[in-house]
């Protein structure tokens, strides 16, 4: 059984193409003159920068317009250690001396620049990250107009609004290349670690990666971080081509550019980092050229063209967005790019074959004493009581059917066992400890997992990718993660599917697909919201024998909650109902169909006749 996410075939694939279009622009900027192969280089610049970006927003889904920044910073850092000390008594008379004295090399001025960014982004990401996925575009755009505020009027330390001069010119071609190359193979490597699997599942759905113990403001954080020193090298290689700086050279001009180039070449993937720089840049310098005036192919002849380039850059990211949102890479690698993007689903081989695959492996957990307890559960929503009291009790290796009507409280009692609600009374315990408003994720690493209503796919990751996130989300290593991933699919029937994004899966596959990523994590208690929810019969009846399974070699407690009462009587010898917030009968699946109580308020009598016949 592989414990790979990715072939070895593939990650290889996956590095070299970008490689190789690094390597033919590098050609390119040594066949002309000095003119060109100083654009190239500062194309190499923006490349690495544009790599930081990937790193946080192509991973997480969330937008920063703050990551240019770390380049101002990172720039800022080398050049100040590298001035020249007649350059500093005029520029910069307020620098400390440990900082003008430093004179570091080339290559640790570029780590200095590097180590400032990431130094910066830890500060400043550790508040940002704790907000909304909402608000952290905003917060980060706000502290880009900070940033250059304050470079713009520390004149005795920065040079001021001026900007500084004679700064030292040590980055050439070749060396931004190869920090362009290492660039790429970092955030490769970022992307497919067990960290960045956390943090793309946390982008494709933050409530989903919570309930499984993702850290979703740590995640965040980590690629914050390395965003910023990307940036941060990135922006140091440039001042080292340029020679001069202000703050103007990293503000509201280059977060436009390196944010196209990014949505152009599709911000899912670092080839589309390669592919949009590329393609940004050269679009861009050609339209430069004739702002002046000239001609085209030697066809076409305009005039001068002030702004052609910014319209240029304009037209290139609506002409994207609208024509191809996922960017000219479709948010792919080069390994992904002939993957079939197929809907089709091949049938499961049967519950015969589950239950063989069940009786062969051995059980990722196993059962041993312990229970999960409600007690006493009260809330309430704007005066409406939703939960009156409740009390449950779920013991390890045994399933739970949870019942009732619509609004009777079933959703929200699970929610408040998951963490992802407080109650106004009572109290939850796991195995005798009270865990009464831990979040989610600390529950889930403590061994609840839960699925949801509604299936909260990870779309853009394969059905093993999103599984083995579950026992990553768990602390199990990448190899260990994806081996239990594949051990899971395969004992619910659906092992062929794990190379197929999981956004393609038919609903009814999505549902089996969430109970798998919450079983991966090796739980000692499963939640689960509705799974039957959308599947045919014979998925129901897949579905019955692998809980059947589930229950025997798991070893871990089901609370099942489903409209589908066949199927929990089938499955669960105690079956509790909920009506109105309160418990109205509680036992086995003959007394709870008998209980007036329960015929009135949810069976009803032709339910209650066809049990009884």
């Amino acid at each position: 059984m592989s414990g790979e996410l990715r072939s070895r075939r593939a990650a290889a694939t996956s590095l070299a193409v970008p490689l190789t279009l690094i390597t033919l622009a590098l050609g390119v900027g040594e066949s002309g003159g000095a003119a060109l192969e100083a654009t190239t280089t500062l194309v190499f610049c923006n490349l690495i920068i544009v790599c930081g970006l990937q790193v946080f927003i192509g991973n997480s889904g969330v937008y920063s317009f703050g990551q240019v920044a770390f380049a101002a910073i990172g720039a800022y850092a080398a050049a100040l250690t590298t001035l020249p000390a007649a350059f500093v008594s005029l520029q910069t008379p307020g620098l400390p001396a440990i900082v003008s004295e430093a004179q570091p090399g080339p290559l640790a001025s570029a780590l200095i620049g590097a180590g400032a960014g990431a130094l910066l982004a830890a500060l400043v990401g550790l508040a940002l990250m704790r907000t909304s996925t909402l608000a952290i575009p905003i917060a980060t755009f706000a502290f880009l107009v900070v940033a250059y505020n304050v470079l713009a009027n520390a004149e005795a330390v920065s040079g001021g609004s001026g900007g500084l001069v004679g700064i030292p010119r040590t980055t050439g071609l070749v060396t931004s290349g190869l920090w362009a190359a290492g660039a790429v193979a970092l955030a490769l490597a970022f992307k497919f670690s067990a960290l960045g699997y956390r943090l793309r599942a946390s982008g494709e759905s933050e409530v989903a990666a919570r309930s499984l113990g993702i850290g979703v403001v740590r995640e965040r954080l980590a690629g914050f971080v390395l965003s910023g020193a990307l940036c941060g090298l990135g922006g140091a290689l440039a001042v080292h081509q340029s020679g001069v700086l202000s703050p103007a050279s990293f503000y509201f001009a280059a977060t436009v550019t390196t944010l196209t180039m990014l949505i152009v070449g599709g911000s899912g993937s670092v080839l589309g980092v390669v592919v949009g720089t590329l393609a940004v840049a050269s679009v861009n310098e050609l339209l430069r050229s004739l702002e002046e005036g000239g001609e085209i192919l030697g066809l076409i002849s305009i005039g001068q063209a002030p702004g052609l380039a910014a319209i240029g850059l304009g037209v290139m990211l609506l002409g994207t967005m609208i024509a191809r949102p996922e960017g000219l890479s479709g948010g792919r690698e080069a390994d992904e790019l002939g993957r079939r993007q197929s809907g089709t689903r091949e049938k499961a081989k049967g519950a015969a074959r589950v239950s063989q695959r069940l009786d062969r492996e051995r059980p990722l957990a196993s059962a041993s004493e312990g229970r999960l307890q409600a007690r006493g559960i009260s809330l309430a929503f704007s005066g409406l009581q939703v939960l009156d009291g409740v009390d449950l009790c779920l013991p390890r290796g045994e399933a739970l059917g949870l019942i009732g009507p619509n609004g009777a409280g079933k959703t929200t009692l699970v929610n408040v066992l998951s963490g992802f609600q407080a109650p106004d009374a009572g109290r939850v315990e796991m195995d005798g400890v009270d865990v009464s408003g831990l979040p989610p994720a600390r529950l889930a690493r403590a061994g609840l997992a839960r699925s949801f209503q509604a299936a909260l796919p990870f779309p853009r990751l394969s059905a093993l990718e999103s599984v083995a996130v579950g026992a990553m989300a768990a602390g199990h290593g990448k190899r260990e993660a994806a081996a239990r991933g594949r051990k899971v699919l395969e004992r619910l029937g659906v092992g062929e599917l794990a190379a197929q994004p999981a956004g393609s899966l038919p609903a009814g596959t999505q549902r089996l697909l969430g109970v798998a990523r919450a079983l991966a994590s090796g739980p000692r208690y499963l939640l689960l919201d509705e799974p039957a929810a959308g599947l045919t019969e014979s998925e129901r009846g897949e579905l019955v024998v692998a809980l059947r399974g589930v229950l025997a070699e798991f070893g871990c407690g089901i609370l099942l909650i489903e409209h589908d009462v066949g199927l929990v009587m089938e499955l669960c010898p105690r079956v509790q109902v909920l009506d109105d917030g309160v418990t109205v009968a509680l036992g086995s699946p003959a007394e709870v169909q008998a209980d007036p109580r329960v015929i009135e308020a949810y069976l009803g009598s032709s339910f209650a006749a066809g049990a009884h016949a």
